[in-house]
């Protein structure tokens, strides 16, 4: 971070930041990896090919190479950061001026990113996302990891109103949660070979089924399905698995803290009071050992791949471990006190078999939805957060005189419903929530006030 001109005004100087030397490299890291190894292979193999064709070809990933370079140096030429009091401002474009300004009072998280290409050189991203979507986020690629992480101290400092400069060391850490690496490789390939084994058998059936009918066609369609579906498992665990490596959860003034990764690591912050809504899952395959998993809502992460990381708050743990910290996270409530009710028997006809299992109800803070006869899963919803009601009701619904009630929060994993309830009790649970979120909304802001 490299301070430029103060400028007075009534917010503070202002601080101008650049960005780091080394980002044309680390943002073109992927492809100038692949060009690098494309580079080695033709030197290594040289069959068939003649020194003119050997030159042309290095000449040519030389160039691309050197492109990919120049768009990194002109990114960084062109882009600064201002950061003035309680807004920062983006500037950048070449051709075309853009500016944009960001009010830290809106941030909903701020995240420090280190993919592997960026962890090399030693830097690191920070991305601040503010009340909206994912595509609102501001990306700052790339600081000095240090940098970085005061970076980070000092916006959520800022947006919390705590004053400026508030370096993280001075917000001390209390770890709530650190995930074993062995129960998450466990966790991660029972959660991928409890459907997956299916597909596995199919190749070696076929295989058997050719040899023995001597169709070798059928035996090598066999043995391509096998190789082809057990490479994509282990690549689908490596990636979960190296993406939830090393996963803790810290508690500090300036929100809950999470950080995982194996080679390219994540710090997400989120501020207090910015979680929207939890889910609790229990997968089937996870049932056996008592296992669940926690995500969550968040205001600015949306439902995207790249997001997935970003909703997770515990990966694996104890189903009761996860169940306290769920309650601890919203306030300290106890989730087995909340009164829950199925719907009625008729519900049967709409949902067999399962339909003893969609309970739903709520107390004075929380609304709470238990669903699923295999898999289980707690959807929960503090009242204040409840963004929108819905009453919805299919053909078959209204014929045996049932309705879903649905509770919109930000976008997200958690889709909170009570489903299949009595048509009036429907109603009358949806005229109930609103009077709860009203009430819970008040309440806030008068505490806020005080």
């Amino acid at each position: 971070m490299r301070p430029g001109s103060e400028l007075p005004g009534p917010d503070g100087p202002e601080e101008v930041l650049r960005l780091h030397p080394l980002t044309p490299v680390a943002l073109g890291g992927r492809v100038l990896g692949l060009l690098v190894v494309l580079t080695l292979l033709g030197l290594v193999d040289r069959t068939g090919s003649g020194s003119t064709a050997l030159a042309w070809r290095s000449a040519i990933f030389g160039g691309l190479a050197l492109l990919v370079v120049l768009r990194g140096v002109v990114v960084v030429l062109v882009t600064s950061y201002h950061l003035r009091g309680g807004e920062l401002r983006i500037d950048s474009g070449l051709l075309q001026k853009q500016s944009k300004r960001v009010r830290l009072n809106r941030v909903q998280s701020v995240d420090v990113l280190e993919p592997l290409s960026a962890r090399v050189f030693g830097l690191a991203e920070v991305k601040v996302t503010t009340a909206g979507s994912q595509r609102a986020a501001v990306r700052l690629r790339y600081l000095a990891a240090p940098v970085a992480h005061r970076l980070r101290a000092d916006l959520l400092a800022r947006s919390a109103g705590t004053g400026e400069r508030a370096p993280e060391v001075q917000a001390p850490e209390r770890p709530l949660l650190h995930v074993p690496h062995g129960q998450l490789v466990a966790s991660r390939l029972l959660l991928l070979l409890s459907w997956r084994l299916l597909l596995l058998a199919v190749g070696p059936a076929l295989a058997v089924v050719g040899h023995r009918n001597s169709h070798g066609g059928t035996a090598i369609v066999g043995v391509g399905l096998f190789i082809s579906f057990g490479l994509a498992l282990v690549l689908t665990l490596w990636r979960q698995v190296n993406t939830f490596w090393d996963f803790t959860v810290g508690d500090s003034v300036d929100g809950l803290r999470v950080r995982h990764g194996l080679l390219s690591t994540s710090r997400q912050t989120v501020p207090p009071g910015r979680v929207q809504a939890v889910l609790i899952h229990q997968p089937l395959s996870w049932r056996p050992f008592g296992w669940a998993q926690v995500r969550m809502n968040v205001a600015g992460y949306g439902r995207s791949d790249s997001s997935d990381r970003q909703t997770m708050l515990i990966p694996v743990a104890d189903r009761a471990y996860a169940e306290a910290f769920v309650g601890w996270l919203l306030g300290g409530v106890d989730l087995a006190h909340v009164p829950l009710s199925p719907p009625p028997r008729r519900a049967a006809f709409r949902a067999p078999g399962w339909w003893r299992f969609e309970l739903a109800g709520a107390d004075d803070r929380l609304f709470v939805a238990r669903h699923g006869m295999l898999s289980r899963t707690v959807d929960v919803v503090p009242h204040e957060r409840t963004q929108s009601l819905r009453l919805t009701a299919g053909p078959w619904q209204r014929a045996l005189g049932l309705a879903t009630v649905h509770l919109d929060s930000t976008r997200g994993p958690v889709k909170t419903r009570a489903a299949h309830r009595d048509a009036a009790e429907a109603r009358r649970m949806l005229d109930r929530q609103v009077d709860r979120a009203r009430a819970a909304r008040q309440a806030g802001q008068a505490r806020q006030v005080r």
